[in-house]
């Protein structure tokens, strides 16, 4: 009786393809202009501490995400920042 490992080329090119495609988006992306005039009102609203574009800028908007409102969401969904229906609104 043998036992055969799985495939590992085919794994290890899996992970390349994802870790490459985590590595060519940058952390510190802008916002697109309709996410900025979308979102601004409920970030300074949701987290007047934080500064603009920052990590905990992104941090405290998502856990603040059910108050966001409809016109943000819809932008961030539109910019494939957030999965349609992640805060549950649409």
């Amino acid at each position: 009786m043998s036992y055969r490992l799985p495939r590992l080329p085919s794994l290890a090119l899996a992970l390349a393809g994802l870790l490459f495609t985590v590595a060519a988006t940058p952390a510190d992306a802008e916002p697109t202009r309709r996410v900025t005039k979308a979102c601004t009102a409920d970030a300074k609203r949701l987290c007047p501490r934080e500064k603009p574009n920052s990590a905990e800028m992104e941090y405290c908007m998502e856990a603040k995400g059910k108050q966001l409102s409809r016109n943000c969401i819809r932008a961030l969904e539109d910019e494939g920042t957030i999965p349609r229906g992640y805060f549950g609104k649409t």
